[in-house]
């Protein structure tokens, strides 16, 4: 049996104020020791997370801007078990990576974000307007992280001007009728013109049972972005305490709940369902 893991990063993976992995490495060697694949699903860009995936050590694909691409590391056996239908879905070389484009380009989603807050009237500040600075800054990030992830392809983060809160409902209805969504993270607002981590998680489970068989999947996340994708497996752990209202019917029954955010947390819950098995 394989076992495939799909995890998210901020204040999952990664400590969501140091950004560090380390205390989850325990669990990490252990995923190792039982040949587990790791797919990392992020709102990070590939910029970003290209370096960190190297860093951990696997050789599985991941998923980026929040479904909107998926990279295959050179050599990865699992493209050629994807099933994509009638899709047209493009695909180029990136940064020694194979991506699949899932998503609407990133210049019309910064067009659109701009006709967006003009039609409401509300200030959306998203990352082609801040600079390198501002995005460090906002994320906590060291500068060069805060240039990668202005490096994007499929997804602009943006703030809403404070005082502009309940304009929320208006900002998610003008987006849908440009095709496109919105969702919310753990820092930033998202706007998108894909399906989101589900869709993404969907095409690559579908091909590691393709690959091996049998499979048991493992979904880890801390927000309401990532609840499509923990739907999907066979154990959803969700880390931190989100909100009752996050919370609702689109959270799997039978979730695994961990207080402990981010690394913390993670390593607990692997080693406790690793253990199990």
């Amino acid at each position: 049996m394989k076992i495939v893991a799909f995890s998210d990063l901020d204040a999952t993976l990664l400590d969501g104020e140091t950004y560090s992995w380390k205390p989850a490495e325990r669990a990490i060697e252990a995923l190792h020791q039982r040949a587990a694949a790791l797919v990392l699903v992020t709102s990070k860009t590939l910029s970003e997370v290209g370096p960190l995936h190297e860093e951990l050590g696997f050789d599985d694909p991941f998923v980026f801007e929040n479904g909107g691409g998926i990279a295959f590391p050179k050599g990865s056996s699992l493209r050629e078990h994807l099933s994509l239908g009638k899709q047209q879905i493009g695909e180029f070389q990136r940064e020694g990576f194979t991506v699949l484009a899932l998503g609407t380009r990133y210049e019309t989603l910064v067009k659109s974000l701009a006709e967006i807050s003009a039609q409401i009237g509300a200030t959306l500040i998203g990352f082609s307007t801040m600079s390198n600075e501002e995005v460090a800054k906002a994320t906590g990030l060291p500068l060069e992280q805060g240039v990668r992830a202005r490096m994007r392809l499929f997804d602009e983060p943006f703030m809403i001007q404070e005082g502009s809160k309940s304009l929320e409902s208006e900002i998610q209805g003008a987006a849908i009728r440009r095709g496109l969504a919105v969702v919310k993270g753990g820092r930033f607002w998202h706007l998108m013109g894909h399906a989101g981590k589900g869709k993404a998680v969907a095409i690559l489970l579908e091909a590691f049972r393709k690959r091996y068989g049998e499979v048991l999947s493992i979904g880890l996340g801390d927000s309401p972005n990532d609840f499509p994708f923990l739907q999907l497996v066979d154990i959803p752990v969700v880390l931190g305490k989100p909100s009752e209202a996050e919370l609702d019917s689109s959270l799997p029954e039978g979730s695994l709940r961990y207080d402990a955010p981010g690394p913390k947390g993670w390593n607990q819950a692997f080693l406790d369902i690793l253990a199990t098995l």
